[in-house]
This record gives C-alpha cells, structure tokens and sequence, in this order.
C-alpha cells in the first residue's frame, strides 16, 4: 500500500555566486561560520546589523550544536575582516552592513542586478554632484556676469 505524507519545504534561499569561492577559501573557521549565518539573516537588501541580538543569537545556536562560541570582540574582528575582503560592505550607520551581492543574495536576479548598479553608481555618486554643483555654479555665475553692462568711462 502506498503511504502519502505532506512535506513542508524550505522556499527562502540566498544564492551563492562563483566569483566568491576564492575568497571563501581565505576565511578563517569564525568568519565563515558567521558569514555563513547572516546570510540567512540578511533582510531583502542584503542588510545585516551586528547587534548584541545578533551576535547572542549566533553563539546561541553555537551552543545549540555543542559548537564553541565566540566573544563580541572575536566577532566584531570577523566583521571587520569579512568588510577587508569586500564580503560585506560597512554602510551609513552603527553597526550596519550589506552582505556583498556580487558573491551572495536573497531574492530575484533582477532585484539583485539593480542592487549591483545602486552600489557601482554610489561609489561616484559624491564625485558627481560635486562636479555637477561646481559646473551649475560655474553655468550661473557666467550668466550673472555677462548680464552686466560694462562701467561707462568717464
């Protein structure tokens, strides 16, 4: 006789691209367990705040698998190391990063190809208005100067 049960199944993933295999290989066992944790804590932007929530809720499910856990100062530096190797991203804010989405992402390759561009076109966005700002002062003053009438010689 033929059994049937029902089956709940996983339908959240977070990708993992080629380019990021070479770097994964210089990790140390902290940062790839860890980065391998805030990949599935990582919202749909790819953000992640290291939090003290954050950080208990990693050694708690450490603790759960009778791993040893870490301090914060051990994995404040596994931050930092994960930003030196371009892994994640500090952004504006206490404590707030974005897993890189060159190597991982959560959601939809069109949503992930428009984060990329956000990304590239931020890292000149300053350069761009400066040089716009500069160029719309330059336009204005060239037109205030030109509508004044030269001084009469006496």
């Amino acid at each position: 006789m033929l059994r049937h049960a029902s089956v709940s199944v996983e339908t959240a993933f977070v990708k993992r691209y080629f380019s990021s295999f070479l770097l994964l290989l210089k990790l140390s066992k902290c940062e790839r367990v860890l980065l391998d944790f805030i990949t599935e804590e990582m919202d749909e932007n790819n953000m992640v705040v290291n939090s003290k929530l954050l950080r208990d809720k990693f050694n708690l499910l450490l603790d759960k698998m009778r791993q040893d856990t870490y301090s914060d100062s051990t994995i404040h530096k596994c931050f930092s190391s994960l930003t030196n190797h371009n892994l994640l991203i500090k952004q504006k804010g206490r404590g707030l990063f974005q897993v890189s989405p060159l190597f991982f992402f959560k959601g939809s390759e069109e949503d992930r190809e428009k984060l990329i561009r956000k990304n590239l076109e931020e890292i000149n966005r300053i350069q761009v208005n400066d040089y716009r700002r500069s160029a719309l002062l330059y336009s204005k003053f060239s037109a205030v100067h030109e509508n004044q009438t030269p001084p009469q010689e006496s």
